[in-house]
């Protein structure tokens, strides 16, 4: 992940994180390294596939955001919030 295309500025987030799947009940917790507007940079802790869709909930207020995995390298994941 060298070359760096976002549209807008990451800020370092460092924080936890969990995913929900749409059509699943499953959650997964996450590390959201950093974050903007527009997006986020996420690590999981499995190497299991992880579906290109998904919910990220973060902050201190929660609120779930649906998002698109745009970029993967290995355990890291750059999502695209909708």
């Amino acid at each position: 992940m060298t070359d760096n295309r976002r549209l807008e500025t990451r800020k370092n987030a460092f924080r936890f994180g969990s995913l929900q799947f749409h059509g699943l009940s499953s959650e997964l917790d996450c590390l959201v390294w950093d974050e903007s507007e527009g997006g986020a940079m996420i690590e999981v802790s499995t190497p299991e596939p992880i579906p290109d869709r998904l919910t990220l909930t973060t902050g201190p207020h929660r609120r779930p955001r649906t998002c698109i995995v745009v970029r993967r390298e290995g355990r890291r994941l750059g999502v695209l919030f909708e």
